[in-house]
């Protein structure tokens, strides 16, 4: 930071600009980039999600033609008469041949193979067939052994769908990988199950068919078990989904919805699935996010161009721009020094109405009062001198009127005039207390003091026309006020209570703690006053009609003083017309 607040105006301006305009052009930058990733990721899934569907709608209608074909071959004589009656080689051959056009033209039926269940005959092994011709095929015995025939066999009648992997060996010679549906093949008479049909279709043709390599799209479709049925890439046909490279990182032995959540999970990949209410195979479409924003390169690429370019006018711009904003400054500053080694005749003139030609023209201001004022100082050197005699005159005074007046109360002490004595040392006492060595403030004991000599002169003034009471808690007689704050009081009192009544009066002034505050109160038994008047003599801080007079001014004068010399105070009125005033003054503790 000190380094800092020694560099000059120039390169501050260069620190703030060039790093501001960095970040809002890079963020800019950054934004459009953004926008327009998510752009080209929202319809790469809108895409995504139209190729799933429609493969999942191809899906559907495969598996359907081929349900309708398993059915049909139920209804087919020849084969009903082969499993239930007859197995030769003419019957298999007849009956190949009247399946073929069909096989040629389905998309849904490739390969046929049927297994008698039992027929009481010498067991010829399967039928089997392909579009080749008619093939050979293993064992029933063999048959019973794999998964096929077992599930089957639990299944309530409903046809399963199963991949028939080259490992399984049910047709020999064939290494392709086949989407079977399994079915029992029954009696059209006794409606019993009597062979088990496969109807089988092509997996490497089935992915040919279903999808077009578009955008470097990944897509595959996988059975409740995980197991990749058909896909783009056809070496990964009869694996399982947790197989694929996007799991290496994942733990193993991943399960199929395991796996399907981890894909839709992943930041740095696209994917959309469907699944078929037919058969409740997922369809899946995988694109990596990065390959796809590639075409946004270019983007960057121009954004740290213009952030070069743009840092580099701005740099210029700004250098000149502070340039002509500081040149005046430096000019200012050497006037400045030239005013520092007394020359008074530094102007600047800066020319305009901005921040710069306003600080020019109030510096030449100043200069000027500056020499003005030198100028002041020296004519009235002599003048300070006389101000100052006549100051110490004036305080002498004071001192000889005490002196005066203690001397007459002496002389009359010495005549024994009694009262006359007591009245000059009363006034004494009112005289140094009004003027307490010239403070502002005194002690309440001063307050009070002050206060009993002056009722003791009002009183020989009035004779037996009032009595008065002073009281004063001893804990807080060296509490600090400004000096003559009762004084207004009790003279309103005596000259609107005590001077109308025909009778006798009474004034008590108390002085007292209660809590924190401090209670200052004027009490008398005159006249007392209208709720009116009460109200007109508290708003009004100071006297607007000559109806309170005298009397509000002193209020008013007391109010501010308390107001200025305290933090916190409150001034109260109680008065009832032809009872007597109350006059309150609370202070709180610490509020000065």
């Amino acid at each position: 930071m000190t380094r800092y607040r020694d560099i000059s105006l120039q390169y501050k301006l260069l620190i703030w600009v060039i790093p501001l305009l960095i970040f809002t052009v890079g963020l800019t930058g950054l934004y459009s980039y953004y926008i327009a990733a998510n752009e080209i990721v929202d319809k790469i899934r809108q895409a995504q999600s139209h190729m799933a569907a429609k493969t999942t709608n191809q899906l559907d209608f495969i598996t359907s033609g081929t349900i309708s074909t398993g059915n049909f071959l139920f209804l087919n004589p020849s084969l009903q008469h082969l499993v239930t009656t007859s197995d030769t080689l003419e019957v298999r051959e007849q009956i190949y041949k009247s399946l073929l056009p069909l096989m040629v033209s389905s998309e849904s039926f490739q390969s046929l193979l049927v297994y008698r269940l039992s027929t009481g005959q010498e067991d010829n092994g399967p039928f089997a067939i392909t579009q080749t011709g008619i093939a050979s095929a293993a064992s029933f015995a063999e048959f019973q052994e794999t998964r096929f025939f077992k599930n089957i066999m639990k299944s309530a009648g409903e046809p399963i769908w199963d991949m028939l992997s080259p490992e399984d060996h049910l047709l020999h010679g064939d290494r392709h990988y086949k989407l079977v549906m399994i079915k029992p093949f029954k009696d059209f008479n006794t409606y019993k199950r009597i062979g088990v049909l496969m109807i089988g279709i092509d997996a490497d043709q089935l992915s040919n068919n279903l999808f077009r390599k578009e955008n470097n799209a990944y897509q595959l479709v996988i059975n409740d078990d995980g197991v990749i049925l058909a896909s783009t890439e056809l070496d990964n046909l009869g694996e399982h989904i947790g197989d694929l490279p996007y799991f290496q990182s994942a733990e193993p032995a991943l399960s199929k919805d395991d796996a399907l959540s981890y894909l839709l999970d992943r930041d740095d990949l696209v994917v959309s699935q469907t699944t078929s209410p037919l058969t409740g195979w997922h369809s899946l479409v995988i694109q990596n996010k990065k390959d796809l924003l590639k075409e946004l390169d270019y983007i960057k690429s121009i954004t740290v161009l213009i952030m070069a370019v743009f840092t580099l006018v701005m740099i210029l711009c700004t250098w000149l721009i502070a340039k002509i904003i500081t040149n005046p400054v430096k000019t200012l500053i050497l006037s400045m020094k030239q005013l520092q080694l007394g020359d008074f005749s530094q102007r600047v003139n800066f020319s305009g109405n901005d921040e710069i030609g306003q600080l020019g023209y109030w510096y030449d201001t100043m200069v000027k009062r500056v020499k003005t004022l030198i100028d002041d100082v020296y004519t009235s050197h002599l003048k300070q001198k006389e101000a100052e005699l006549k100051t110490l005159q004036s305080q002498i005074n004071p001192h000889f009127l005490y002196n005066t007046l203690n001397m007459i109360s002496w002389t009359a002490m010495q005549k024994d005039e009694r009262d006359i004595a007591e009245m000059v040392q009363s006034l004494s006492q009112v005289f140094r207390l009004s003027l307490n060595n010239g403070q502002d403030n005194a002690t309440l004991l001063q307050e009070v003091e002050f206060i009993e000599n002056y009722l003791f002169l009002q009183k020989k003034r009035f004779t037996t026309r009032f009595h008065f009471s002073v009281t004063l808690d001893e804990e807080i007689s060296h509490f600090q006020v400004p000096k003559l704050l009762l004084q207004p009081l009790v003279e309103n009192a005596i000259i609107h209570a005590i001077e109308p009544l025909e009778g006798s009066g009474m004034i008590a002034v108390a002085c007292y703690a209660e809590e924190s505050w401090i209670v200052l109160e004027v009490v008398d038994n005159g006249k007392g006053m209208t709720p009116e008047r009460v109200e007109q003599i508290l708003c009004h801080p100071k006297p607007v009609t000559p109806s309170i007079g005298h009397s509000g001014l002193a209020l008013s004068n007391i109010r501010e003083r308390l107001n200025l010399y305290f933090e916190l105070t409150e001034f109260h009125i109680e008065s009832t017309l032809g009872l007597g005033t109350r006059i309150q003054i609370r202070i709180h503790r610490g509020g000065n």
